[in-house]
């Protein structure tokens, strides 16, 4: 994993926490949210590692941000999990953003899973991958269909990731 300047690792903590606390309560990460830790993300990386470290996190930030676009334009996810991505990327730079993506998959499977035998949808959700549902198939645009709030699913990577990157110091010895 690529090293992520203390600053950007307490922005990382903030965003989790507050994605995953508006995502739980009303399912949508707000812009108000997204766009303003992006901005500070690039400003501390400008103030901390200069150009270098701006075009590492201008780099995450379309990684994360263009991957979730095709993921949107698919309609799996929604404008707020785009940006959030985005300002993941642009806080952990692209390696760490690959790391994040690959265990916010991990934990929304198993997540999924044991909200699917939890609610007994097992044996509609195997017709589903299957393809033998028919009329009676859910899809993501059916009212009956499971979701999981993204951003608190990936809450818990992105903590860890940035625990692993090194803890925040609070400036004791």
């Amino acid at each position: 994993m690529d090293t992520v300047p203390e600053i950007l690792r307490w922005g990382v903590f903030v965003l989790a926490i507050l994605s995953a606390a508006t995502d739980m309560h009303n399912r949508t990460i707000p812009n108000w949210l997204t766009l303003p830790m992006t901005a500070l993300a690039l400003a501390a990386r400008w103030y901390t590692g200069g150009w270098p470290s701006l075009k590492a996190g201008l780099i995450g930030l379309a990684v994360g941000f263009g991957v979730y676009f095709i993921f949107f334009v698919l309609n799996a996810r929604g404008g707020g999990d785009v940006k959030l991505m985005g300002a993941y990327g642009a806080l952990l730079g692209t390696m760490n953003w690959f790391v994040l993506m690959i265990l916010t998959g991990i934990l929304g499977g198993v997540v999924a899973l044991i909200a699917i035998v939890a609610k007994g949808r097992l044996k509609q959700t195997w017709q589903n991958i299957r393809g033998i549902a028919g009329k009676d198939r859910v899809t993501l645009d059916s009212k009956d269909a499971m979701s999981l709030p993204h951003g608190a699913v990936a809450a818990g990577p992105a903590i860890l990731i940035a625990w692993a990157l090194g803890l925040p110091t609070t400036g004791a010895p």
